[in-house]
């Protein structure tokens, strides 16, 4: 309504104008008191439209203040001759001094070449008369060679055929804007820390992936679910900030090592998930794979720190382990714990076999957090015997698990699933209290109390107050500390400077012992032997196994430097898993002095082992005579 109201008012001005003129002609012709009527017409004439044409003068420069003050542009368009004119503003937004843009093709040559597709379908739409008003977000090239965003809007006038014949509007300058969404988009889709996607982009991407696939009919997507083995203990033992840069480092090697089409992103925690959304079958994610390992695998150098880290990876693919991203995504993760449970280091693709593995692991966990308060726990006791004699060295608690069905699960199978869930430390509470109170049962039933073994994890001995607690709970029965012996394997050693050792460095002070089991497998370092003393090596059964075969020379020699290696150190020698006379032959031979084993008796249950080798009658075999060789 203004903008026609300014239109009739200019109109106004221009026809006061013509008439004066006429009235001028009407004066030089007129002679007497006609002269003087028209010269007054001319007058008024000419005062009223002097008064327009200053009020819209005025008018117009109230817009360009308003237009300056809210820091717009003005432009105005031919789209029949193509000119085009803009106002200072629109240069200045831009940082050109002199107004060059003489037409349409000049300017369009500033647009960004992705946006001007874009800006030609929304000033043609609206020509068209298919749009009330032109509006346009886009990119136009600025004198320093930068692209600044600007929203442009306008309006075509027409002519009573209603063909465009003028379009004019202003421009806003909205660069400030559109970077403050652009970094919060980056916030919401991808990771602070390494900058690649986070998980909310992984769903927009792989279920675009899916729906090409489908609509194709061919084509495999697989989805690559990767952990960093070990990776807490580099945040337990060098500190969040070192965990942080190697993750950094870790993000570029995998970035390296995919290709442009692939996304790789950052699940969380030191997680990674690749999907290769172009492969025909699942051997195309091999490659990846390998790269993948040894990227990871090759030493990284992080504050003057040498990390030699592993990959565990899970690989599921489309559509022949799921149908969707949720279940794609469950059994990459299901794979990758496969990996993660044979060793780490290597990849598993995904098997339907595998979700059997995962509802059993669900299973016992819910059944262990059930166990202990239905009173489905009890330790089995095995002996442990002097080789020489059979005559009783002590034994070791075993801890068995009947569940409420009335099968009994495996330790092997039980024992894990504690351990990765947290239930190891309160089962292995209830294994000590059990174990102490047996102990003192026996003595109160006047038998001589046998030194007992309990197994311990680094996961017991790192909880705080654990040793207090421990040597307090032998001072409340009056047992001493010696009859007790923990034993633990080397996940002990993985925090040199942690609680565990501490722990262990607490109780053996105080006269508790200390085995170091399974010994032979893994790393057996003998720098751990100078961290911390022990009572007692194990020799794991693997190796016992061999101990009577013919021909194991090699087998036998490694023995013997095991036996002379504790030996050396003052500590005992427990065989493990003996269960031929051949074998308790041939270590006593090699100089082990002590076993368990089934040749001298299975875990039993505290009755029977009672009955067994804490009476007053000499166990079966305590005549044998076995001379060393």
């Amino acid at each position: 309504m203004a903008r026609r109201l300014h239109w009739r008012r200019g109109a106004l001005a221009v026809t006061g104008l013509l008439a004066a003129g006429a009235l001028v002609l009407a004066i030089e012709r007129a002679s007497g008191p006609w002269a003087w009527a028209a010269a007054v017409a001319m007058a008024v004439v000419l005062g009223l439209a002097w008064i327009e044409l200053a009020d819209l003068r005025a008018t117009f420069r109230a817009h360009k203040l308003a237009m300056r003050g809210a820091h717009d542009g003005l432009w105005w368009w031919n789209p029949v001759t193509k000119r085009l004119w803009v106002g200072d503003r629109l240069l200045e937004i831009l940082g050109y001094s002199d107004n060059f843009i003489a037409d349409t093709h000049v300017w369009l040559h500033l647009v960004h070449p992705d946006d001007r597709g874009g800006y030609n379908r929304g000033v043609a739409q609206h020509l068209k008369g298919e749009t009330p008003h032109f509006y346009h977000e886009y990119r136009v090239r600025a004198k320093d060679g930068s692209y600044r965003w600007i929203a442009s809007r306008g309006e075509a006038v027409r002519n009573h055929r209603g063909r465009a014949v003028l379009m004019a509007g202003s421009v806003t300058d909205i660069t400030a804007r559109r970077q403050t969404e652009e970094r919060i988009r980056t916030l919401a889709y991808h990771d602070q820390l390494t900058g690649l996607a986070n998980r909310a982009l992984l769903f927009d991407r792989l279920n675009l992936a899916i729906e090409r696939v489908r609509r194709r009919g061919q084509g495999r997507i697989a989805v690559l679910f990767i952990d960093i083995d070990r990776f807490k203990d580099v945040n337990d033992v060098h500190g969040h900030e070192v965990g942080d840069l190697l993750l950094v480092e870790l993000a570029r090697r995998l970035r390296a090592n995919v290709r442009a089409s692939d996304t790789l992103v950052r699940q969380g925690g030191d997680e990674f998930i690749i999907v290769l959304p172009e492969i025909t079958d699942s051997a195309g994610a091999a490659p990846v794979l390998d790269k993948v390992l040894q990227a990871v695998h090759k030493p990284i150098h992080v504050n003057g720190i040498e990390l030699c880290m592993s990959a565990s990876i899970g690989v599921s693919v489309f559509p022949d382990d799921a149908q969707d991203v949720p279940t794609l995504l469950r059994n990459a993760d299901t794979a990758m714990y496969e990996a993660k449970h044979a060793g780490g280091n290597l990849a598993r693709f995904y098997t339907h076999a595998m979700n059997d593995a995962v509802r059993e692991r669900v299973n016992i966990e819910a059944g262990l957090r059930q166990a202990v308060a239905r009173g489905e726990l009890a330790l089995h006791f095995q002996p442990k015997m002097r080789l020489g004699d059979s005559s009783l060295m002590g034994c070791e608690a075993l801890l068995r698990w009947r569940d409420a069905e009335g099968r009994q699960i495996p330790p092997d199978r039980f024992i894990p699933v504690a351990e990765s869930c947290g239930l190891i430390v309160p089962i292995g509470q209830w294994v000590a209290d059990a174990a102490l109170d047996q102990m003192l049962a026996w003595r109160s039933a006047g038998l001589k109390v046998p030194r007992v073994a309990i197994n311990v994890s680094a996961i017991q001995l790192a909880q705080p107050g654990f040793a207090p607690l421990l040597l307090d709970a032998l001072a409340r029965r009056g047992l001493p500390n010696s009859l007790l012996e923990l034993e633990v394997t080397e996940s002990v050693f993985l925090h040199p400077e942690g609680a565990a050792l501490e722990a262990l460095r607490m109780l053996r002070s105080r006269g508790v012992r200390l085995a170091l089991d399974d010994f032979g497998t893994g790393y057996s370092s003998l720098a751990y032997l100078g961290v911390q003393a022990f009572d007692t090596l194990k020799i794991d059964r693997s190796f016992v196994a061999t101990a009577d075969a013919p021909g194991q020379a090699r087998s036998a020699a490694i023995l013997r430097a095991m036996v002379a290696m504790a030996t050396a150190f003052g500590m005992d020698v427990v065989a493990e898993g003996i269960e031929r006379d051949a074998q308790r032959d041939a270590l006593w031979r090699l100089g082990c002095e002590s076993g368990q084993g089934y040749l001298f008796g299975a875990p039993m249950p505290a009755a029977d082992f009672e009955a067994r080798c804490l009476s007053a009658r000499p166990p079966s075999g305590a005549s044998l005579r076995v001379v060393k060789g």
